[in-house]
């Protein structure tokens, strides 16, 4: 009986039982790699949670509790101290230094800058020249109008000297016509000769009108090379460098620089402020205010208000007012914040009360059976409740007698707090 050939392909076969053991230890070994993390990082938190429990590691710990728990967000405050005139203030409202006189300085031709004769902070005068153009074509062609001016007014001593003798001619005719010397035709060409110089004379008149007016305009294109400051002022602001273009209008790099200098009158300042509807009829034209810069805190500057601009801001609610301050002196600037004062008109002959006073937002005072409170905020961003006494509220303020020291920041719309609670603060 004839044996069946079988194919050795068919019996070969793969053992993964190996590879099979390998996937498994492979499996293993990545749990308890998780498990080992897991682990560590409990050990660590529970490290930095016995450290903050025993008077150690409290920037760790509250770095840890920033990351487990959100913190709850809150406006905050800071406690302001009156003192004078302004505590009686109707009205406090807020805003930015500006001069009544500023305006960037640019030519009136177009140009490449060749001087510039000032620097930031330079005091200039009114017609001082802040820059020069370059303008070597205009002096050339200024030169050649000037000749040409001299030339007509050459042509017209010529001319006079012409009629001078044509007149002399034209006498001696009329005495040779009269003893009938000469005959009609030699007398008409003289008398033609006179009247066609003194017509003449007109005409070379004219030509140095024209050349007088083409040197007025051939100056006045060389004057417009020449910056000159408008009025009185300081350099705020120094635009464009020595062989920067200038154009009109420029607005950039790309169609050339639009001044030069921006210069201000620092000696007339005033702050432009908003106020809430709600106040507006508190203030009117010429009511005295003072006037707290937050760069200068030693001073209260004098302030009068200059004029309530007839239109509201409707996403707002306010009402702008510029308030002129009095007594500005070289410590103010253009774009410094200030808060505005305006006082009651029954006060204005009041004498200064020179006595700390402390005020805070009206948000900020919860106000409970028991009494009067504020959350003030410490350095590391808690709250602790503090037991105030407050006066009326006045402007959105209030006054605080008692409670507070004046350099706290207090939480406003406190709800829900709890003592020694972290907080996010939003200023």
């Amino acid at each position: 009986m004839n044996e069946v050939k079988k194919d050795p392909l068919a019996t070969l076969r793969i053992d993964r039982s190996g590879e099979s053991s390998s996937g498994s230890a492979s499996a293993k070994l990545i749990k308890r790699l998780s498990v080992l993390v897991i682990i560590l990082f409990l050990g660590s938190g529970g490290y930095m949670y016995w450290k903050s429990q025993n008077g150690g590691g409290s920037g760790n710990w509250a770095a840890m509790t920033e990351l487990l728990q959100k913190r709850p967000e809150f406006r905050v405050s800071r406690v302001s101290v009156e003192k004078g005139r302004s505590a009686d203030a109707t009205v406090v409202a807020t805003g930015y230094l500006k001069s009544r006189r500023q305006a960037k300085i640019g030519a009136r031709a177009p140009g490449r800058i060749e001087v510039v004769n000032v620097e930031e902070g330079s005091p200039v005068e009114r017609n001082q020249i802040l820059a020069v153009l370059e303008h070597a074509d205009l002096d050339a062609g200024l030169a050649a109008t000037r000749a040409t001016l001299s030339r007509a007014k050459a042509a017209v001593r010529e001319q006079e000297v012409l009629i001078d003798q044509a007149n002399l001619e034209f006498k001696r005719m009329q005495a040779l016509h009269k003893s009938n010397s000469i005959s009609d035709a030699e007398f008409d060409l003289s008398r033609f000769q006179q009247e066609s110089a003194v017509a003449r004379l007109s005409s070379v008149k004219a030509d140095v009108e024209l050349a007088e007016a083409r040197l007025k305009e051939a100056e006045q294109l060389k004057e417009n090379m020449f910056i000159r400051a408008p009025f009185d002022g300081t350099v705020i602001s120094k635009d464009a460098e020595v062989g920067e273009s200038i154009l009109p209008g420029g607005m950039g790099e790309a169609s050339g620089r639009g001044s030069v200098v921006t210069i201000a009158d620092l000696k007339n300042l005033e702050v432009d402020c908003d106020v809430k509807e709600d106040y507006i009829s508190r203030i009117t034209a010429g009511q005295a205010a003072e006037v707290g810069v937050d760069a200068v805190p030693d001073r209260r500057y004098r302030g009068a208000v200059r004029k309530v601009i007839p239109m509201g801001d409707r996403a707002r609610a306010t009402i702008k007012v510029e308030v002129s301050i009095l007594d500005a002196d070289k410590r103010l600037f253009p774009d410094m914040s200030g808060t505005v004062y305006f006082l009651p008109a029954e006060n204005e002959a009041a004498k200064a009360n020179d006595k700390e006073r402390l005020f805070c937002p009206a948000s900020a005072i919860e106000r409970q059976s028991d009494g009067q409170r504020v959350w003030v905020v410490d350095s590391e961003s808690k709250v602790h409740p503090r037991t105030v006494t407050a006066g009326p509220e006045k402007d959105g303020r209030v006054e605080v007698l008692t409670g507070l020291n004046g350099d706290e920041r207090v939480v406003l719309e406190p709800k829900d707090l709890v003592a020694d609670k972290l907080i996010k603060v939003s200023d």
